[in-house]
């Protein structure tokens, strides 16, 4: 009798260690980004992808294209903390119904109207400093009915206002009152959020480690577990990734990248999206000789976007206008003015404005760059095109965080910058040539030329064609402004590249196809295979 007891002790102790050991084994995925070290997770003060990507993980926005998409179009949005939504007909509000029974992490309660009242005033607040706080300047009040309701009141008609100050890129994701009041500063490195994952710990430059929300309001995750890695080096994310150490990582736009890593390692599933990203190489006007218009020009004839197309294949495409082909009210090929056109390669045409401008021997110009790859790829390009003219650039590399905050003190002469804006040409108008956004001033946009205060102004075009209801009127309106723009050469447009992550197919299952998104994209659906 004894002997049974034993036996059957033993067995129940080692059925108890069995279902122990099933307990403990965490669905763990380990997500590379191409970032020393984590900039902040507060949606206010995140810049990069490296600060984006665990940032859509842990927060939530009202609204935003269906997973693997970029569609804006109001009636194929789907909701997040919104359940409804409804623009009124002028365009001059926006109502939006609340989830209800919505938790922020770590029991600090509902979310509510209130929460996004907060975050819409927050970011709007020139205090706060937020480089995304000029998305939000057309914000005239906010109406709180209820605990569940929110309406936006705007100064003026916009009907995509939702589409750059409430998606999710960087600032549109809602915050809640009480954390960030109570934590203060130290929100950034420990936030607090709705989404499908919490925030667990934080090592400067090696990761951020995530755990799946046990009560989101969508389910709980298949990941337990979400180690965002900081890899700034391609090389690193590479072999992590081929070697199987690695489930995601953030690609590179490095010539012969791609087609090396499918050979490397054939189940790769690349999670490219068009239209992409948007590039240019700004040219701060505040600076000389780039206050000379010639030789703003003689800039934009020496570079011939052919060189990137050699370079890249069809993973980048040319552009014709401010925001690349594919956005909305983007410019095509036949939209290109034919009389006196900046951006027209013609090196002769390019020494001779040169000559002009007092400057037959071209000039020599200091600028600082990013680490990351596809930033000092461009630039490199840039630096051998404009030497053939006489320009040259000496060039210094930094870290990429200390980049995009220097670049925001205007510390640059010439600003390479890549961003994952919504796929509206308003929101690149808005973010990069709205003399609101000019980097010296309290919204502390990324307007690095300084155009609508130098050398030209198109906001009231600009506003025109933001509160424009007519469909046709708005898109010509988009062009003729991105042209009025463009001929006092604040930017080069650079080709755009479609999106850059990539994911295993045997060990990582997203959830969903990707055909495009804007910048990062959520794996709350996501399972480990």
């Amino acid at each position: 009798m004894k002997r049974f007891i034993r036996v059957c002790l033993a067995g129940v102790l080692l059925s108890s260690f069995s279902t122990v050991g099933v307990a403990v084994a965490q669905a763990v995925v380990k997500v590379g980004v191409s970032q020393r070290d984590l900039g902040a997770m507060d949606p206010a003060f995140g810049i990069g992808n490296g600060d984006e990507f665990p940032i859509r993980q842990v927060f939530n926005v009202l609204v935003g294209p269906k997973d693997g998409t970029s569609n804006l179009l109001l009636d194929q949005l789907q909701g997040e903390l919104a359940e409804t939504w409804e623009m009124a007909p002028d365009a001059r509000s926006f109502t939006f119904h609340l989830r209800k029974g919505v938790q922020w992490h770590r029991g600090y309660g509902e979310v509510t109207s209130d929460d996004v009242a907060f975050t819409i005033a927050r970011m709007r607040d020139p205090k706060t400093g937020s480089a995304y706080g000029s998305n939000y300047r057309e914000v005239e009040s906010v109406e709180v009915p209820d605990r569940y309701t929110i309406t936006i009141l705007l100064t003026k008609p916009n009907p995509f206002f939702y589409a750059f100050a409430l998606m999710p890129r960087f600032g549109g994701y809602i915050q809640p009152r009480k954390a960030v009041e109570e934590l203060g500063d130290a929100f950034r490195h420990n936030p607090v959020g709705s989404g499908a994952f919490t925030f667990a710990s934080y090592e400067p430059k090696q990761k951020v480690v995530l755990r799946a929300n046990e009560s989101y309001w969508d389910g709980k995750p298949k990941i337990d577990t979400m180690e965002v890695l900081f890899l700034p080096e391609t090389a690193s994310r590479t072999i992590g990734f081929v070697k199987g150490d690695i489930d995601m990582i953030e690609g590179a736009t490095v010539p012969g990248w791609h087609p090396s890593l499918k050979r490397q390692k054939p189940d790769t599933v690349f999670d490219a999206g068009r239209p992409g990203g948007t590039w240019a190489f700004h040219l701060n006007m505040t600076r000389k000789p780039l206050d000379d218009l010639r030789v703003r020009k003689a800039i934009a004839h020496a570079i011939d976007q052919s060189a990137w197309v050699a370079a890249y294949g069809d993973f980048i495409r040319p552009i014709y206008g401010l925001s690349p082909v594919g956005f909305y009210g983007s410019m095509d090929k036949d939209d290109v003015p034919a009389d006196d056109w900046p951006y027209v390669y013609n090196p002769e045409k390019s020494r001779k404005l040169l000559a002009d401008a007092g400057l037959p021997n071209g000039f020599s110009i200091d600028m600082f760059v990013t680490e990351r790859e596809e930033y000092k790829s461009n630039v490199l390009i840039v630096q051998e095109q404009l030497r053939k003219v006489g320009i040259q650039i000496n060039m210094r590399v930094v870290e990429h965080t200390s980049y995009h905050n220097d670049i925001r003190r205007d510390l640059n002469s010439m600003i390479m910058y890549g961003s994952g804006q919504a796929p509206l040409t308003q929101a690149v108008l808005n973010a990069f040539y709205s003399s609101a956004a000019i980097v010296g001033k309290p919204t502390r946009n990324m307007n690095f030329s300084y155009y609508g205060d130098l050398a030209g102004n198109s906001d009231a075009l600009m506003d025109q064609a933001n509160q424009e209801v007519d469909n046709a009127k708005r898109i010509a309106l988009l062009k003729q402004v991105q042209i009025e723009i463009m001929r006092q050469v604040p930017s080069i447009p650079m080709p755009s590249p479609a999106g850059n992550w990539m994911h295993s197919g045997k060990t990582l299952d997203i959830g969903y196809p990707v055909q495009s998104y804007m910048g990062t994209f959520t794996l709350a659906k996501a399972r480990r295979l």
